[in-house]
């Protein structure tokens, strides 16, 4: 269907069966744009894809929500103007890994960061692991 580095990324994380909820994860959540989509059917809730955190700079937006580091940061004229390469690549990963994050969050009903399990590769029953490993 769709042929980039973000969507391959999309389609690993979809089948996994085992996840670890950060706390990076749970304040980039807090901080998505919710609206209503219409699409095409009913319309349901949603993450605005173009700005799920505000602006259209989803890297910048991200970093700044998180107070990266200074050396994730390439700077003009002594401002933060953009994210390094190595950081946007970091950063648009953990961006993909919130979907599966959001699942979590919703299945549980709980925002707690953690190592969780699901049954299958296509299931919603998303459950804490317990047993520490």
């Amino acid at each position: 269907m769709f042929d980039s580095p973000t969507w391959n990324l999309v389609q690993e994380l979809s089948s996994a069966r085992e996840f670890t909820v950060t706390q990076d994860h749970l304040k980039l959540l807090r901080r998505a744009f919710v609206a209503w989509d219409l699409g095409e059917g009913y319309g349901a809730p949603g993450i605005n894809p173009k700005k799920p955190y505000s602006n259209s700079y989803v890297a910048r937006d991200i970093a700044e929500i998180l107070d990266v580091p200074d050396e994730d940061w390439e700077y003009e004229d002594g401002h933060k103007a953009y994210v390094t390469p190595e950081a946007e690549a970091r950063l648009t990963r953990l961006h993909v890994e919130t979907m599966v994050a959001l699942q979590i969050v919703l299945a549980t009903g709980e925002f707690r960061p953690g190592r969780y399990r699901r049954a299958t590769s296509w299931g919603i029953d998303w459950q804490r692991d317990e047993s520490g490993q």
